[in-house]
């Protein structure tokens, strides 16, 4: 934009309409005294605009040096991030300037501020800077800056844009502290599971020689000749977790910014950070017609950070969701017996889905549903009348996913069916399911 146009402000059109309706009048009543006041104040509105016109002719990005620095590229959704920002005047003259930095809806300003209104003189450079708070989960874009040039008088302006813009992340509250903190009543999994025969260094009992074992593992002080030993030792076993998450246009159920999938990320976050806290290996898959994001088995504080970026990058997809194929997928990118813990509104179960648990489970993998309640995701209606409609519009929807529990449930999967705002609550005890080695009650 080499150089914007004038826009005269309300307070210009004002002072052109009254001159010149009163001007008018003026001719008609042959008042003089209606004369000579319109005529003065449209001689100070025109020369005040072409004064204006001549001091700002080429006002454009080519007047500015800018930079941002210091600012947040990732913020959690419990925190704050800052944004920084320098201007620099290049050439001479002054003008009356507003700066100003357009924040996503999302963000709320809780220290300083992002628009700034001051006269500029010469080569000078300011600096904006402010702190903001997310309010919801995802990518966000902050810029371009706009620049705006007023006349003193405030009759007119002209805009400019700074193609600045600066890409946030704002990512779920994942965190290790998070994750090491068990919530109460929550005990650890059984020591059963947690530990298992294996090539481990600790010894676990003796047991008889059978032909398929290593002549290494022989106990020889403690066999005979009419017996043989063998030492077994043990190693220490992780649960496999496998974190699938519906994002076909199914998940959209809801008000925004708690919709099915918002409420999908805030459960798998929790298994997430609590898994990891426990020192298990935990993937994420996204899907809706195809794979979105794969993130590989993620263990420790490095993978708590990763999961946390990819549960940021969550968004919806405009197409339908293919469980059959998400199984498929998943299948692929596990090895060891796993769970597999499948985020969905199950809105939209197409194709051979039977065939596809089926496969999972004749390789020792689990498939464990979580499905929040229709209902659950929109605030109760104010009267009956309200929840009466309400439930009439979203009777053909629960129907619908009523087909998809049954059919998933019938192949031999666990669906769970929760209300959306107790996400967290269940995802809480889906874990110490999972890692006792059991199932849901």
């Amino acid at each position: 934009m080499a150089s914007s146009r004038i826009v005269l402000s309300p307070l210009g059109w004002s002072a052109l309409v009254g001159g010149l309706s009163a001007l008018l009048i003026g001719l008609v009543t042959l008042n003089l005294l209606l004369l000579i006041v319109p005529l003065a104040v449209l001689s100070l509105t025109a020369t005040e605009l072409l004064a204006f016109d001549r001091a700002t002719r080429g006002f454009g990005p080519a007047w500015f040096r800018w930079q941002r620095f210091e600012n947040s590229s990732e913020v959690r959704i419990d925190g704050v991030g800052s944004m920084a920002l320098d201007l620099e005047r290049v050439g001479p003259g002054s003008a009356y300037l507003e700066v100003f930095d357009p924040q996503p809806e999302a963000f709320e300003v809780v220290l300083g501020s992002p628009r700034l209104l001051t006269w500029w003189p010469g080569s000078t450079a300011v600096r904006l800077a402010y702190v903001y708070r997310p309010r919801q989960r995802g990518r966000f874009r902050v810029g371009p800056t706009l620049v705006v040039a007023h006349d003193p008088l405030g009759l007119a302006f002209r805009m400019t844009k700074l193609e600045n813009r600066w890409d946030v992340l704002v990512t779920p509250a994942l965190s290790v502290e998070q994750a090491e903190a068990i919530p109460p009543g929550l005990g650890g999994p059984s020591e059963a599971y947690r530990r298992r025969v294996g090539p481990g260094a600790e010894f676990r009992s003796l047991r008889e020689y059978q032909p398929s074992d290593d002549a290494r593992k022989i106990a020889w002080r403690r066999s005979g000749l009419e017996k043989v030993y063998v030492r077994e030792h043990e190693e220490e076993a992780h649960p496999e977790l496998l974190l699938l998450l519906d994002t076909g246009w199914g998940m959209r159920l809801g008000i925004p910014g708690s919709e099915g999938l918002e409420q999908a990320v805030d459960g798998a976050t929790v298994v997430a950070g609590q898994a990891i806290g426990r020192s298990d290996r935990v993937a994420l898959l996204t899907f809706a017609e195809q794979p979105v994001e794969y993130v590989p088995p993620q263990r420790g504080p490095s993978g708590a950070e990763r999961l946390t970026q990819a549960f940021g990058r969550v968004a919806l997809a405009p197409t339908r969701f293919d469980l059959p194929g998400a199984l498929a997928a998943a299948q692929e990118h596990v090895s060891a017996p796993t769970t597999i813990v499948l985020f969905s509104t199950l809105l939209t179960v197409d194709g051979p889905v039977e065939g596809a648990i089926a496969e999972l489970r004749s390789r020792g993998h689990r498939l464990v549903a979580l499905c929040p309640e229709v209902a659950t995701l929109f605030p109760p209606g104010p009267d009956s009348l309200a929840r009466r409609t309400m439930g009439f519009a979203l009777a053909p929807v629960e129907q619908q996913v009523e087909l998809g529990v049954s059919r998933v449930r019938g192949a031999g999967a666990v669906v769970i069916r929760y209300p959306a705002p107790l996400v967290r609550e269940v995802a809480v005890e889906l874990l110490a399911w999972t890692t006792s080695g059991g199932g849901p009650a």
